[in-house]
């Protein structure tokens, strides 16, 4: 696998590994895949990954393969945890609904980083939804073209509308909810929101890329030889991953962590080698469904959702942009000095004010949302 592939793997869009930073004087190295994750400055070591809460309830759900009713009552096991140790056996507790990503999200650090802090501030319900086709929720056991099909962004969000239903039923929690997610799984909670404000009164959207089509066109054959696997052992998320980048997003790689990094989009020859003629991305049509309704002033337009960037991360160029914002019912903050969705990394005594500063405005927002009067209503 190619060094440009692994960094793709790791930093493109997700949550797999902890978040680092480097002193000034490394900035320009040549990063390991370890540490490939935020150029955002820190001189002390780094941080120990919060402890998974003990708390942590596992369970699997029976998730349709696909909610358009072509595979009609065909499901697959899809792996939730959630955690009620803040909520205090309270009925009316909030619920904090952290979207997994392109990832494991047990080997990850989905499970163990900020939103745990902000559940206990919140007094909240904790709640994670592994992403389909990634770690252990696999509608197939191979990752063939034919059964990748169904890994689209309609089924992706009818899942977590699906499962917040029937958990909502299941534990009998009548509080509001709230999504979060950092990168890829921003962008999800953003769009979520969009989708189903009966379901989400508010959400947090970190380091959420938005715009499609931008950077440069890339692929190897060394990218397809080392994604053309099928089996998922053999697979850590790259070949999902790129999947849906040529069907969907159209955003991929960056070069590096830095804001002077080159960003990549998956080419029109690497998509047909490693899926055939399947039909690849509009970048304009999503533009035009999912970045220009978030910062318009139309009627309808989505609303209670804080965007945060950080300055130092290259993926900022393809988020939302504070300048071109006309939708007064968003938030859009750039963390100085950040890199990638560094508010919902775990928190640290090193963290900077800024950082800090971004992660009470989302409790500050929090409340204002479940304290409105636009109830989180969710179908029993």
């Amino acid at each position: 696998m190619g060094a440009t592939m692994k960094i793709a793997i790791i930093l493109s869009l997700s949550l797999l590994l902890p978040s680092f930073s480097f002193a000034a004087a490394s900035e320009s190295a040549r990063f390991s895949d370890d540490h490939i994750r935020s150029s955002f400055k820190r001189n002390a070591a780094p941080a120990q990954v919060l402890e998974r809460p003990a708390a942590l309830v596992p369970g699997t759900f029976a998730q349709n393969i696909d909610h358009t009713g072509l595979l009609a009552g065909q499901t697959f096991d899809q792996r939730y945890w959630f955690d009620s140790e803040f909520a205090a056996q309270n009925a009316d507790a909030p619920i904090l609904y952290h979207i997994c990503g392109e990832g494991d999200a047990e080997q990850s650090y989905f499970l163990n980083d900020n939103a745990i802090a902000w559940a206990k501030t919140l007094g909240a319900h904790l709640v994670y939804l592994e992403h389909r086709y990634y770690g252990s929720s696999l509608p197939f056991a191979d990752l063939s073209t034919d059964h990748l099909q169904y890994l689209t962004l309609t089924n992706v969000l009818e899942d977590l509308a699906t499962f917040q239903k029937w958990i909502t039923s299941n534990q009998g929690w009548k509080g509001k909810w709230i999504s979060l997610g950092g990168s890829y799984s921003g962008t999800l909670s953003a769009i979520y929101r969009q989708k189903h404000p009966e379901l989400v009164v508010g959400a947090l959207a970190s380091s959420a890329p938005m715009v499609s089509g931008i950077g440069v066109s890339s692929g190897t054959q060394e990218d397809v030889d080392s994604l053309s696997s099928t089996d998922p052992s053999d697979d850590s998320g790259g070949r999902q991953w790129v999947y849906q980048s040529c069907t969907t997003f159209g955003f991929w790689e960056a070069d590096g962590p830095t804001p002077d990094a080159t960003l990549e989009n998956p080419s029109s020859w690497l998509c047909q080698q490693l899926f055939g003629n399947t039909p690849q991305v509009d970048s304009s049509a999503y533009n035009q469904n999912y970045d220009s309704p978030f910062i318009s002033n139309t009627t309808g337009a989505p609303s209670n959702i804080l965007f945060t960037y950080g300055s130092d991360d290259i993926w900022t160029t393809i988020g939302l942009s504070k300048q071109t914002n006309a939708n007064s019912n968003i938030t859009i903050q750039v963390i100085e000095g950040a890199g990638h969705h560094f508010d919902l990394n775990y928190p640290d005594s090193s963290d900077s004010s800024a950082v800090v500063k971004a992660r009470m405005e989302f409790i500050t927002l929090a409340n204002k949302w479940l304290a409105g009067s636009t109830k989180s209503s969710v179908p029993q």
